[in-house]
């Protein structure tokens, strides 16, 4: 199972940092753009390097006429740099990169393919070439500009050294805002014929450069042509570039460049010594509080670590970059990039508590909010276990599986597949209509997948359905052959519906494992974490479905999805602040949510589930009313099922003394805030300032919910729901000397419109 080993072997902790080369650091403004950099100015100039007496190019030797040597720079494998200045332009500062014949040989026939090469090079995150050269002591040279920025190697030793300097784990978005910028780089020079098809092919964090606030790929001299022998770097080299013994030189491919970058992203946070440690750090157990592994993580990272299910996601993401199979990696760096940006959204909202969301580019958003009916009116047979007896289920009891399996986000459908189009248009609310109706399409592996999800659908609704079941594992295997075998182990989408076929048939371990294959594919994206979220529900793993639920949430608050688990599982580990915290996520869902009415419908029940006195049971009265006028609840049998739930609370409480006669009176006159529109709703909600009046209140609910039961077509054992609201309607009516009632009693009355539904 992807990132779910158990494995907690030694991980690497970095020994206390020297100072490194100083700098000054301006970090951006806090907002959503992903790929915002400090301005890092370095306050030291490069110093020299002697070149431990290997030969070169003196002090004042003047190159090609024009570019007078100042010092040596560095020494790297590909030659030296120098540098100097251009006596034609204003002697201005250039790097002269020399390149050692041996190494030109094994990339290419002639300099003069190179300098074409070269010329076509131009974007933004790639040193651009100024000239070229040749002299009779060093060879073949490119002249560059001169950048006295850091370069990453340098930035991470500053990062570790002064970690506020970067914005302590903040540091970590700036890692892979270096990601999304290398990419556009890695993606100009990938995305070409394939007969044109460059590599890098020797990314390491040496290479790369942070000059003001942007980023340069400055040793262009390791550009070549895919599949074609060049200079690599142990450490950042994929596993499958081989070379001969003796050589530093292999053929690289786009996807090798891919693990160069994952590699030097991951030297950058301090995630492990080595790729491996990636699978340990992006467990889900991880998320266990006082989790070892964790700790030591926090020890280990550059800066404090991300919080949450920020320091899995990042080591999931970096972790299918640094695969040892080319084909377990992102297919390309577009792919890539989406991933990065992704789980830099959701570190940014687990840092900040803001929103940071972008539409998902893989996922519909689903209309469901997966409430499990804490987000509505209480169903009518929640009145039917006898007087005095408490309903069943808490309000924290999860969704059940097949409501989930209906009700998670729909995969976006394939661009390249033949009827993308007609599938982009589709509205699915009727989907054994939409199965007749697509009956006469071609096949393709979306049009499987779409038939493997209606057909489920169908098959969960009222009892389950087996041969429907059937019917969408076989739609399944016809996609995973349609989309080829080999391909198919590494398409998330084929993990995707297997996961909801285990849902469907209620196996939560397994579908755990097939939707934690999806996270470690695209880690980037909400829906896994959704689904994840509810098997740990299921599974009782409450501390690792918050987390979940919480990485979601905030990045996007108006999932209500999100926001209902988030609140299930603060209840579920209890505490002192649970109903509270409970509240908070659900209040946090936005106005122009579709889901903002069931989350304040929520909000009422918790709070009234949790009262336990004057002021908190005050405090759900005024929920209760901006319920009804602010909040969207219209319906007035859901309303009066609001009120009798929340009138019941307050018989409780006044039978067993914790609220008093005084209480009563103030809770009618102050539960409502000071101002007009408010006070308007305290009128129409009409709370009783006096316990006999509470009773009969509460009583004409139930008289009310006992006609709407006898009246219900649809509802099971309605007779039965009828005459137990009868019988609570006649347990909390107060006693009178005389009653107004009609000639019959009412349960006579009523009784042939309930036995029409028997």
């Amino acid at each position: 199972m992807e990132g779910d080993s158990s494995e907690s072997g030694p991980l690497f902790v970095m020994p206390p940092p020297d100072r490194p080369r100083d700098a000054d650091v301006e970090l951006p403004a806090e907002g959503p753009d992903v790929t915002a950099l400090p301005e890092v100015r370095p306050r030291d100039p490069v110093e020299g390097d002697a070149g431990d007496g290997r030969p070169g190019l003196a002090p004042g030797a003047l190159l090609a006429g024009q570019y007078r040597v100042v010092r040596r720079l560095g020494l790297g494998g590909m030659g030296d740099v120098y540098l100097a200045l251009d006596e034609k332009v204003d002697d201005r500062e250039v790097a002269v990169k020399t390149l050692r014949p041996g190494q030109l040989a094994l990339r290419a026939d002639a300099l003069a393919e190179e300098r074409q090469t070269f010329a076509d090079l131009n974007h933004e995150g790639i040193i651009h070439v100024f000239n070229y050269g040749s002299h009779e002591t060093v060879g073949d040279f490119l002249v560059l500009p001169y950048v006295d920025g850091l370069n990453l190697d340098e930035v991470r030793a500053l990062a570790r050294f002064d970690p506020p300097r970067f914005g302590e784990a903040r540091f970590h978005e700036f890692v892979l805002a270096y990601g999304v910028r290398i990419l556009s780089a890695l993606d100009h020079l990938h995305a070409r014929p394939a007969s044109a098809t460059l590599v890098y092919g020797d990314l390491k964090p040496q290479n790369v450069m942070h000059d003001g606030a942007a980023i340069k790929v400055v040793d262009v001299g390791s550009i070549r042509a895919a599949g074609a022998p060049g200079l690599t770097t142990y450490g950042f080299r994929a596993p499958n570039v081989r070379l001969r013994p003796g050589e530093v030189a292999g053929a690289s491919e786009p996807q090798d460049d891919l693990f160069g970058l994952g590699e030097t992203l991951r030297t950058l946070c301090g995630l492990g010594e080595h790729a491996r440690d990636l699978g340990p750090l992006g467990a889900l157990g991880r998320l266990q509080e006082g989790d070892p592994v964790a700790a030591r993580a926090a020890l280990m990272t550059t800066t404090p670590a991300p919080k949450g299910l920020g320091l899995l996601s990042l080591a999931r993401v970096l972790r299918r970059a640094t695969r040892s199979a080319p084909a377990d990696r992102f297919a390309d760096a577009r792919e890539m990039e989406a991933q990065l940006r992704g789980v830099w959204r959701e570190l940014r909202s687990l840092r900040t508590g803001d929103e940071t969301f972008e539409p998902s580019p893989l996922f519909l958003q689903s209309p469901y909010a997966l409430d499990s009916g804490l987000g509505t009116a209480p169903p009518l047979p929640r009145w039917a276990v006898p007087p005095g007896e408490d309903p069943p289920g808490p309000l924290h009891e999860p969704p059940a599986a097949a409501e989930a399996a209906a009700s998670l986000p729909v995969p976006r459908p394939d661009p390249h597949d033949d009827h993308h189009a007609e599938l982009s248009r589709l509205a699915d609310a009727d989907p054994a209509s939409l199965l007749q109706n697509t009956a006469d399409w071609r096949a393709s592996p979306e049009v499987h997948l779409l038939r493997c999800r209606l057909t489920l659908r169908v098959a969960l609704r009222g009892e389950r359905d087996p041969a429907g079941l059937t019917f969408a594992e076989q739609e399944l295997r016809a996609a995973a052959a349609a989309i080829g075998q080999n391909r198919a182990r590494h398409d998330w989408r084929v993990d995707w519906h297997r996961g909801l076929l285990a849902l469907a048939h209620d196996d939560v371990l397994v579908a755990r494992d097939h939707f934690d294959q999806v996270y470690g594919a695209i880690p980037g994206e909400y829906a896994p974490k959704l689904a994840l979220g509810h098997c740990a529900e299921r599974l009782g793993r409450h501390q690792e479905a918050l987390e979940l639920y919480e990485a979601v949430r905030l990045r996007n608050p108006s999932l209500g999805s999100a926001a209902f688990g988030a609140a299930r599982a603060r209840l579920a580990l209890g505490g002192p602040r649970a109903s509270a915290a409970a509240i908070e996520a659900l209040d946090a869902v936005p106005q122009h949510s579709r889901h903002r009415t069931a989350a304040r419908t929520a909000t009422v029940r918790i709070a009234v589930e949790y009262a336990a006195g004057t002021d908190s049971l005050g405090g759900s009265l005024v929920r209760l009313s901006r319920l009804f006028t602010e909040h969207g609840l219209t319906d007035e049998p859901a309303r009066v099922r609001m009120k009798a739930e929340v009138w019941e609370a307050a018989q409780q409480l006044v039978a067993g003394r914790i609220i008093d006669a005084d209480g009563l009176k103030r809770l009618a006159r102050e539960t409502v805030p000071r101002d007009d529109a408010a006070l308007d709703a305290g009128a129409r909600l009409a709370f009783p300032s006096q316990e006999r009046a509470l009773g009969r209140d509460l009583s004409g609910f139930y008289l009310f919910l006992a006609r709407q039961a006898a009246r219900a077509a649809d509802l099971p054992h309605a007779d039965r729901v009828a005459e137990r609201l009868l019988d609570r309607a006649y347990l909390v009516r107060p006693l009178a000397l005389r009653h107004h009632r009609e000639r019959r009693p009412l349960h006579v009355l009523l009784r042939p419109l309930y036995r029409r539904t028997g």
